[in-house]
């Protein structure tokens, strides 16, 4: 057999893979998931381009895979893509032989456009973005790429017209760790707390600076339409913090800097779950649901790095955070003042709810 069919037939069985992955993907909840699903499906891809010769696709397929990584994990997403846009034009400039090389990078100027914007905008671009590469995979004969292209147009289109899609199974919310706070991160949340809990349960943004320095392993960032939607902040703190804080009849309003350590290997962990804040908009089973998975994975993981968590609490403030630690299987200790109510989670329980097999 000739050894041009060969390669056209491997590249063809990656592409396979490719699409079986992709639509997996699609099943899972669990974001974190999915996008690990889609790294090995950008991987299959680049291979498939690779054995294909074509250059362009191959560029941009890894471009994508660091710029989606990219998108999910800061909140710079406006400059990301106006840097992307310089990369694919260089790519353009450099790869652009044939008329049809031109398709992809057109394609994800719109792409990148569109994962700037709104769900609606981003539908909009995809469907014709996808539509481009199908075209594309046509003529450099990648035939299993093309048929993906054209499932996600039409996955694009149901979407579009009707809305939420069941079959996709995916919700616009992200729960991300964040990495650096920055001082627009702290604008949001400041302002997100004063107009939810009041300027009486608000941090000064000086002093969640300072709290964030004693523990950087401390934000969960919520998105909606990556863009700034909630967010979780939990503290490490010592056991005699943990029980002078159980024993309060009053929230206070601020921690002992002091008392907030850092998460140590085989050690144990007292954990004050500060804050769970998001827009009002956002407040519904669905994002209650969303969150509890994440608290519950990350209780998992943290077990499974051998730092084991001996308590959890929390000074609910909101309606909102008083459903998240009952669905969380959290006991009401006692009642505040100002209709404030301290939950708690123990190491029994712990393991007795997230950690039985």
């Amino acid at each position: 057999m000739d050894g041009n069919i060969i390669t056209i037939i491997i590249a063809q069985i990656f592409g396979i893979i490719s699409w079986i992955l992709l639509l997996y993907s699609y099943t899972k909840k669990d974001i974190n998931k999915l996008l690990f699903i889609q790294i090995l499906v950008c991987i299959f891809d680049i291979l498939s381009y690779f054995l294909l010769g074509a250059d362009a696709g191959l560029l941009i397929c890894i471009v994508e895979l660091v710029k989606n990584i990219l998108y999910y994990k800061t909140d710079k997403d406006d400059l990301i893509f106006k840097i992307s846009i310089f990369v694919y034009l260089l790519i353009g400039l450099l790869t652009i032989k044939e008329w049809y090389a031109s398709l992809p990078v057109i394609a994800c100027i719109l792409d990148s456009f569109g994962t700037s914007k709104n769900s609606k905008i981003a539908n909009i671009c995809s469907i014709i973005s996808n539509s481009l590469w199908a075209v594309y995979d046509i003529l450099i004969l990648s035939y299993i790429g093309a048929i993906n292209d054209i499932v996600v147009v039409i996955c694009n289109i149901s979407i579009l017209l009707f809305g939420y899609s069941k079959l996709l199974n995916i919700s616009n919310f992200r729960i991300i760790k964040n990495n650096r706070l920055n001082k627009n991160t702290l604008d949001n949340i400041y302002k997100l707390d004063y107009k939810n809990f009041g300027k009486e349960n608000t941090w000064e943004k000086n002093y969640q600076m300072d709290v964030y320095k004693r523990n950087k392993d401390s934000f969960f960032y919520i998105k909606y339409d990556n863009r700034f939607s909630g967010y979780i902040n939990y503290l490490n703190i010592i056991e005699e913090e943990y029980n002078y804080l159980k024993s309060l009849n009053k929230m206070p309003s601020k921690i002992n800097l002091d008392n907030i350590i850092k998460f140590k290997k085989n050690k144990k962990a007292f954990i004050l779950i500060e804050t769970i804040n998001i827009k009002k908009e956002y407040e519904n089973s669905q994002t209650i649901d969303l969150i509890c998975k994440k608290l519950i994975n990350f209780i998992k993981t943290k077990y499974k790095q051998r730092i084991f968590i001996n308590g959890i609490i929390s000074f609910t403030v909101s309606d909102f955070e008083e459903n998240i630690y009952k669905s969380l299987k959290f006991t009401k200790i006692k009642e505040l003042d100002n209709n404030i109510k301290l939950y708690e989670i123990t190491k029994e329980n712990i393991k007795k709810y997230y950690l039985a097999k």
